[in-house]
């Protein structure tokens, strides 16, 4: 489904509206003049696979949009505001463009945007003109040779690169900041590592921040002072980070019981779900994962999906602090020799599970993951077991509420006092009218 830029509300739709009938009540009219006030974001609201604005068919109000795809080759007179996967802009909007987006930006050669271009995707880049600012959150953000930001570019994330023009400052927190073009104003950044290249013009300053000195060509023109800080990672910064870390700590461990205590039959078998069937587990939490932003994606493109879209999308944030909550419960559950209950079970795997992030990064890191994947395929498993009625597995449950299976060999069956049976004291002499009982009562 293409959509080619027009307005999604018609002229005989407010025809209609504007057509008074005797016999509408008072709350009938107050609903269409509420349609009325409204109508102008509906007639701007574009909900489609492939959004497309064409050279001949321009658009000439606001857009908010959500789709897989946009492509603008014509022009937009006002702001976009779109919700996509890819972004492709070789035309013109004349306000400011606001994106969200799973994939890449791409202002070509020749675009140009009259406002500023905001949001968060993976990469941006910027081949075109931005009449304003650029703040963006991506892994990479960059300012082709043939592109130019009028004024500011502040970006967070990965890796910036300017090598166009940029008419003001440079800021923002990176991994790593090169600059190889034009900077009219000053360049601020904390930042892993910074270059300037031969053909790095600065005419401010430079403050960056970073445990490694810059790296700077000889036919870099830098007209200001170049200042070097070091990273913030003193003592101050290290007693707040530690304690955020045992805040974190303290929030999964709280929001882990309270899920554990409110959730318990599913809880229960979702723990149990790890023990008993550690490979589906697995297997269904890795494509959980995978699909789940798909699936956003793709609901969020129609207009009837999208409140399932914000639901999935809000599952998917709780599951980053619940998801390994089965996982870790398990892990404690081993270590306590099923002993404490599910609960005191969680703690002591909690503790443990923490404890190693903390001090293995890197090793703390992939764990993180595993249980993460590990924890929401054995929540669903364990949600689909609770809505069958299946029974808790055995292996999660203490030794002492687990039944034995044999029979004390001393056992008897109790008789009735009125039957006339005769009982030894052995059951194979138990005999009736005394003739032996060869079907063997138990």
């Amino acid at each position: 489904m293409l959509y080619r830029g027009r307005s999604l509300m018609s002229s005989e739709t407010h025809s209609r509206c504007s057509r008074p009938r005797r016999s509408v009540p008072f709350f009938g009219l107050a609903f269409v003049g509420l349609l009325a006030v409204l109508g102008s974001l509906v007639g701007s609201l574009v909900t489609t696979n492939i959004f497309v604005v064409s050279e001949n068919d321009p658009i000439s109000e606001d857009v908010y949009v959500t789709s897989t795809r946009g492509v603008v080759d014509g022009v937009i007179d006002g702001d976009l505001t779109i919700f996509t996967g890819n972004l492709v802009i070789n035309g013109e909007v004349t306000g400011t463009v606001q994106v969200f987006s799973s994939g890449s930006v791409t202002i070509n050669e020749g675009a140009k945007i009259g406002g500023s271009l905001r949001g968060a995707a993976l990469n941006v880049t910027v081949g075109g003109e931005i009449g304003a600012d650029v703040f963006a959150s991506a892994a990479s953000v960059v300012v082709e040779e043939t592109g130019t930001v009028a004024r500011d570019v502040m970006a967070f994330g990965g890796v910036v690169r300017v090598e166009g023009d940029v008419g003001r400052d440079v800021r923002g927190r990176m991994i790593r900041t090169v600059i190889d073009g034009s900077v009219g104003g000053d360049i601020d950044v904390a930042t892993q590592r910074f270059e300037a290249g031969s053909s790095a013009m600065v005419d401010g300053d430079v403050l960056y921040r970073s445990p490694t000195g810059a790296s700077i060509d000889d036919g870099a023109e830098i007209l200001g002072t170049i200042t070097r800080l070091p990273s913030q990672s003193n003592f101050v910064y290290g007693v707040i980070l530690t304690i955020a870390n045992l805040v974190g700590f303290l929030g999964f461990l709280l929001s882990g019981l309270v899920v554990l205590f409110v959730l318990r039959g599913s809880s229960s078998r979702a723990t149990g779900a790890v023990v008993t069937k550690p490979i589906r587990s697995f297997l269904y939490g890795l494509v959980a994962v995978v699909v789940a932003p798909i699936a956003v994606v793709v609901l969020a493109a129609t207009l009837v999906g999208l409140p399932l879209a914000i639901m999935l999308a809000m599952a998917m944030v709780a599951s980053l602090i619940v998801g390994p909550v089965p996982a870790v419960a398990a892990l404690g559950n081993r270590l306590l020799w099923k002993k404490g209950g599910i609960l005191a079970a969680f703690a002591v795997g909690a503790v443990l599970w923490r404890a190693t992030i903390w001090l293995i990064p890197v090793v703390g890191g992939v764990l993180y993951v595993i249980a993460l994947v590990w924890g929401i395929g054995a929540w669903i498993i364990g949600f689909v077991e609770t809505r069958r009625g299946d029974e808790i597995p055995l292996s999660l449950l203490p030794e002492r509420l687990v039944a034995e299976d044999r029979v004390p060999d001393d056992w008897v069956p109790p008789l009735s006092p009125s039957s006339g049976l005769r009982v030894d004291n052995r059951v194979e002499n138990l005999k009736v009218d005394g003739v032996p009982n060869v079907d063997g009562v138990e």
